[in-house]
């Protein structure tokens, strides 16, 4: 009987959802949900000279519409979004290099990462004389420490009794700095190391902060173990710094065109050069050879067929699809006065179509890090 219930039940139901989902037009009548399109400012309501006249302020306001792809009068067939990719080829956490720079990358907006690096800091012992969360910005006092190896000073530094070592022959000063990663929602930890004999002159409070470590070995070991740290407790409890929320600002953008869209990396020549190559192989875009004093990834793209295995393509292995000719772009990277611009060309002379190295340009900065 119960059973019987529930099927009546499920079929008044997939009545009535059908009912809403048909609207209006399925009892006859016209529809509306388009008339917006077609509707026109009218002129605002006049008060009479001898009524109070309150100061009016449009709480909507329509912004310019900037046609930069030139598709104005154009009409499309739009489909479904594309899914957002959630496989990137890295790690949530990993230490990158580029160099003689190093640093921590993790997939989670700064704000989220200040509070374990704080605890970071109170759980190996480390005085901070200066944080500011805003700024992403900590420092220590200067500590003394043993001399030797980087895991010899980075050990004697955390073992809670740095003040009492008699063997101390060091001072060692750090500066931690978090800024927004290249990747929406992503973070990148770097890391200065300043040292000075025990008892030499030093300015209590500051440090000559130059962006080079004196020691790149105990940098290293700094952020290997603030890596670890942030690995075992990033997903232990949430917490958010409401002032590290202010860490935020794009350093990568799309620029579309009509004829020549860009990608803008608000990088040096260096990290953009090694950022792209990253994204094109960790998205899979094969490159047949590179250039590195013209500045060009030579890349197979097939613009119908790209997209992310599915679960049969990772059982039976992915057919991949077979590239001619037209499948071949050139990817060229040009240092400016704004950044590095990255734009796809079909020959050294000739551009790509614009829609098609605006989809291959996303695909590189959905990649980069």
């Amino acid at each position: 009987m119960s059973h019987l219930f529930r099927s009546r039940t499920s079929t008044l139901a997939g009545a009535v959802l059908l009912a809403s989902v048909s609207g209006c037009s399925w009892l006859g009548l016209e529809g509306t949900s388009n008339d917006y399109l077609s509707a026109e400012t009218i002129k605002r309501s006049e008060i009479p000279e001898n009524l109070d006249r309150p100061v009016f302020i449009d709480a909507l306001e329509i912004p310019e519409v900037v046609d930069s792809r030139g598709i104005s009068g154009e009409k499309f067939e739009v489909g479904l979004p594309e899914p957002l990719s959630t496989t990137y080829g890295v790690e949530q956490i990993v230490i990158r290099k580029l160099g003689d720079q190093q640093w921590v990358f993790l997939d989670t907006p700064p704000a989220a990462v200040w509070p374990k690096i704080r605890q970071f800091w109170e759980a190996k012992n480390i005085d901070v004389q200066y944080a500011d969360p805003r700024r992403g910005i900590i420092e220590s006092s200067w500590v003394s420490s043993s001399s030797g190896s980087a895991d010899e000073i980075f050990s004697s530094i955390t073992s809670g009794m740095a003040w009492a070592n008699a063997t101390a022959s060091l001072q060692n000063k750090f500066r931690l700095r978090i800024e927004a990663g290249i990747r929406t929602g992503s973070s990148e930890v770097y890391l200065e190391v300043k040292q000075a004999p025990l008892g030499a002159p030093v300015n209590p409070n500051t440090a000559d902060w130059n962006g080079a470590s004196d020691n790149e070995a105990l940098e290293g070991k700094f952020l290997s173990e603030l890596a670890y740290y942030l690995g075992d407790t990033i997903n232990d409890g949430f917490s958010v710094s409401r002032g590290a929320m202010a860490i935020r600002g794009s350093r990568v953008e799309i620029l579309p065109d009509a004829e020549k869209p860009v990608l803008r990396y608000k990088l040096d020549f260096d990290r953009t050069w090694a950022t792209v190559g990253d994204a094109l192989e960790n998205a899979r875009i094969a490159v047949d050879d590179l250039n590195r004093s013209d500045q060009i990834y030579y890349v197979n793209y097939n613009d119908n067929t790209y997209r992310e295995p599915g679960f049969l393509d990772k059982l039976f292995g992915r057919q991949e699809p077979s590239v001619g000719e037209e499948n071949r772009y050139l990817v060229k990277l040009e240092d400016g006065d704004e950044g590095v611009s990255v734009t796809v060309y079909k020959d050294k002379n000739t551009l790509a179509g614009a829609l098609v190295a605006e989809r291959l340009l996303k695909i590189i900065k959905e990649y980069s890090t």
